[in-house]
């Protein structure tokens, strides 16, 4: 896909950290499948990677922690 930011990189296969913070708990997962831009490096996340996430985020902040920092998994366990 061309990069909706830049408008001239073509998006490659390649990966990114993803830092959530809520209620002052920071979650990071590192390595998260992601499309890069090759010319701007602006990074996309398809929608399946960002709920799954969000709904780890949830699950790890519910308990109690301040900082967490993960490496993604296929259940970005």
């Amino acid at each position: 896909m061309q990069c909706m930011i830049c408008k001239h990189g073509a998006t490659q296969k390649g990966s990114t950290t993803v830092t959530l913070e809520k209620d002052g708990a920071t979650i990071v997962f590192k390595h998260v499948p992601a499309l890069v831009c090759e010319n701007c490096g602006e990074k996309y996340i398809e929608d399946e990677i960002a709920k799954e996430l969000l709904k780890k985020a949830n699950e790890i902040q519910k308990s109690g922690v301040e900082v967490d920092i993960r490496e993604y998994q296929l259940d970005a366990a």
